[in-house]
């Protein structure tokens, strides 16, 4: 039998869940009080995977291209870190939005320990400055991240790149 999909209702950037607790278990949103705040690219995927239900103003339910014109409004880079994010989830990572930023934190486990992964989304053929990308290097750096870059091209496919010190 197929389990019901969690209800969510949208509040301004976020989507709220009242009994998130398995969602939070699987690595999605942040625990505030009784209730499990969802960032608008984890609420779109979950709506896509029909794992979530989100009611907007009106008690009206919101469709995945509801949240998707709705976030992409506040948020240019809202797409490509979408993109990103479903797949680093597809490929079973961890992954977390940063608010306000073409930015996802990526958990991986290995036996030995734990990677940790910053991702900037950036779209195929958009130019970013040295100055900004280094702002990034040094970002990752500080929070003890392996940077990496995800390039998303006009189909929706994901290019992945690290970014490494070199010894020169």
């Amino acid at each position: 039998m197929a389990r019901a999909a969690a209800e969510g209702i949208l509040r301004n950037s976020y989507v709220e869940v009242k009994d998130g607790g398995e969602l939070y278990e699987k690595g999605f949103g942040v625990q505030v009080g009784e209730v499990l705040r969802l960032a608008l690219v984890e609420a779109a995927y979950l709506v896509d995977k029909g794992e979530l239900r989100v009611v907007g103003e009106g008690g009206r339910s919101l469709s995945f291209q509801d949240i998707v014109k709705l976030a992409s409004r506040a948020d240019r880079s809202f797409w490509q870190k979408l993109v990103v994010y479903a797949d680093l989830r597809d490929r079973g990572l961890r992954a977390q939005p940063v608010e306000g930023t073409p930015i996802v934190l990526v958990e991986r486990k290995f036996k030995e320990g734990e990677r940790r992964y910053m991702v900037l989304c950036l779209e195929e053929g958009v130019r970013i400055g040295f100055k900004e990308l280094e702002g990034y290097i040094r970002r990752a750096l500080e929070a003890r991240r392996e940077l990496v870059l995800a390039i998303v091209d006009k189909d929706g496919n994901v290019s992945y790149y690290a970014v490494e010190r070199s010894l020169g």
